[in-house]
């Protein structure tokens, strides 16, 4: 059968699996007369809007399939916009599984990732950024990121595109008149003020773009790559800061070959710990592979931590390895107390960080001896990326969107301020505006929507 956009769709909402409850969800304009056929009860068809019922759901020859509570929400306040209708039946696969196979046999259609949330964009409850905003909420990791993405589903960042939008509209609004005047003289001044527009519409794709590294931070936790030469006892830190066996550690140097990753969460955010191999002339090709991967991945941290060994003090390995490394992203973790450090007061304000605030910090991972406020001084760094409001932008597909309005803006404000030609300016403000339209919806293609939505579940 020929899927269309009204058909009513029907899918499991909830985790595969084991559960207390599983809900199937129905959704489109025969969602009642197709949740009241298969339904035992009361006629669904009949009640009130948000209202919930106790039934069975019954199969095609009669038989209970399931005891469910069926709630009926009818449009347009809905999460989709569409007459829903949501049983919530035992959880369990099997139960969930004949609650959607009565469903369908009544006449819905399986639904596609993502297609309940499409629908309510296509029905202009929220718009495509609060829409990818439900996909970062099922995805989020952590409690910041949760936080994030609830405020841009309010509305947080598509208020400020919407700002953006009206200022950019005002700018092309001015353009054209130039275009209908073409041959008036316009005086510099007018062109100016007509300029200034744009450039304030400007700054505000940069103050957005300037939070995008931050927002990326939240969403995706702050990285932290463990570095240091070999035996200093990075992987032993890695296990003894999360609690766990995750980095293989033996008294032979040079066990790590590869980056070995986990998260530490931390304040309500998560901190990517990022294990590498220890930096020295690789004995072999495999660990000049990993050498070289330590070094990509420190560079590409937003934090490095520096392990040396105190009970042997600060080595001209150590001091080159720091050396290749940024002074303000560097903490240093000065390990092995439990055997005595050898390195002085004075000698400690001298390693990497310490002048920008990243006091060095001794710890054991052997005894856990200045773990807790190794966690804090990471903690630091992760509130350090900590956003004070949801107008962020945290989408590479946003990210690319705004710079590409930001670039069409910049060469349209220079040509009104310059007094060029106002045909071409005018273009450029129509890519401009198709830029910043593909982030919030009105332009986005049929293609990327589809890309876009993929991403959800079945059932979102």
């Amino acid at each position: 059968m020929r899927e269309s956009p009204n058909d009513t769709i029907a899918a499991i909402s909830t985790v595969a699996g084991a559960g207390a409850i599983a809900i199937v969800r129905i959704s489109g304009d025969q969602a009642l007369g197709i949740a009241d056929a298969m339904f035992e009860g009361v006629s669904l068809v009949d009640v009130p809007t948000h209202t919930v019922h106790y039934g069975s759901v019954v199969d095609d020859r009669g038989r209970p399939v399931d005891e469910v509570l069926a709630t009926v929400m009818r449009a347009p306040g809905t999460y989709t916009t569409e007459d829903m209708v949501e049983f919530g039946c035992h959880g369990g696969p099997m139960p969930a599984r004949e609650v959607l196979a009565a469903a369908l046999r009544a006449g819905a259609r399986q639904a596609r990732r993502g297609e309940f949330t499409l629908r309510a964009f296509l029905g202009g409850r929220i718009d495509l950024v609060q829409a990818e905003a439900v996909a970062d909420i099922v995805a989020s990791r952590t409690r910041r990121g949760l936080e994030l993405a609830l405020g841009q589903l309010e509305g947080g960042l598509s208020g400020e595109l919407d700002a953006l939008r009206t200022e950019l509209l005002a700018f092309r609004a001015d353009v054209e008149s130039l275009v209908d005047f073409v041959d008036d003289d316009i005086e510099p001044a007018t062109r100016q003020a007509m300029a200034a527009t744009g450039a304030r519409a400007g700054e505000r794709i940069e103050r957005l773009l300037d939070r995008c590294d931050l927002g990326a931070a939240v969403r995706e936790g702050v990285s932290v790559a463990i570095v240091g030469r070999p035996n200093v006892g990075k992987s032993s830190l890695m296990n003894a800061l999360l609690e766990k066996d995750r980095a293989i550690v033996t008294a032979q140097p040079g066990t790590t070959r590869d980056a070995v990753e986990d998260f530490l969460h931390l304040t309500g955010m998560a901190v990517r710990l990022v294990d590498t191999a220890g930096w020295r002339v690789g004995r072999d090709e495999a660990e000049r592979a990993g050498v070289e991967r330590a070094k990509a991945a420190a560079a590409g941290a937003d934090l490095a931590l520096l392990v040396v060994d105190g009970s042997e003090g600060y080595t001209d390995e150590d001091r080159a390895i720091a050396g290749a490394l940024s002074g303000e992203r560097t903490l240093v973790a000065v390990n092995k107390s439990d055997l005595g450090c050898v390195l002085r007061e004075e000698q400690l304000g001298q390693l990497p960080g310490a002048s920008q605030g990243h006091a060095p910090l001794r710890v054991s991972a052997l005894t856990g001896d200045g773990l807790g406020d190794l966690r804090e001084a990471l903690a630091r760094t992760a509130a350090g990326c900590d956003p004070s409001e949801s107008a962020m932008v945290t989408n590479v597909r946003h990210i690319d969107a705004l710079r590409r309005c930001r670039e069409s803006l910049a060469r349209a404000t220079t040509r009104v301020a310059e007094g060029g030609e106002a045909e071409l300016a005018a273009v450029d403000l129509a890519e401009a505006t198709e830029a910043l339209g593909s982030v919030t919806g009105e332009t986005t293609p049929e293609d990327v929507l589809e890309r876009i939505f993929r991403r959800f579940c079945v059932g979102k």
